[in-house]
């Protein structure tokens, strides 16, 4: 859970001084919108056209009944800051699993993650695999239209698992939880 929330810090970071807000979950625009450099590494959250994935909105409760998962206490609604959605979940064996949308790009993602030598299926392409700090976790991202979706899996037991055999389960929460709606999010069009 602590890549998301360092991912969370970098979206804050990267997006808050790009945009404004204006209420609890309405961007404010800026008129200048992304800076040139900006716009390989993130979404414009000051277009209007843009909307952010919300994954954490789009699982059901029947789904998670039927993966087993439950929702972490403090996390009983999805966390939306500007350009971020963010839900996690335990499984039935006291994984974590996190869901985020967030309003960058994969380059973003590449420059301070620590990639995992795991291929995902094409379906997901573009896509990044990777553990924040190369010890515990497996995040599988795919970049869209809508941000940037992410699940990250996280063993109970990460003292004797590396990330690389936390990969398949992140893979498979990635494909239970948003694979059916990724080309969806992939064909919006802003």
């Amino acid at each position: 859970m602590n890549v998301l929330r360092r991912i969370v810090g970098l979206v804050v970071f990267a997006v808050v001084p790009v945009v404004g807000l204006s209420g609890c979950s309405t961007v404010a625009s800026d008129p200048q919108g992304l800076a040139p450099e900006d716009e390989l590494y993130l979404f414009d959250l000051s277009d209007p056209s843009f909307e952010l994935a919300t994954p954490c909105k789009d699982i059901s409760d029947e789904q998670l009944q039927e993966l087993g998962l439950r929702q972490m206490e403090e996390d009983e609604d999805p966390e939306v800051k500007s350009g971020l959605e963010m839900c996690s979940f335990f499984t039935q064996h006291d994984d974590s699993v996190v869901v985020t949308s967030a309003a960058l790009k994969l380059p973003r993602l590449r420059e301070d993650a620590v990639a995992i030598p795991y291929d995902v299926t094409s379906e997901k392409q573009p896509a990044f695999v990777f553990s924040e700090n190369g010890s515990t976790g497996c995040t599988v991202a795919a970049e869209t239209n809508q941000g940037t979706v992410l699940v990250e899996f996280s063993s109970n037991d990460f003292d004797m698992k590396t990330p690389e055999q936390d990969c398949p389960d992140a893979e498979k929460y990635f494909d239970i939880l948003i694979g059916g709606k990724l080309n969806e999010y992939r064909s919006h069009r802003s």
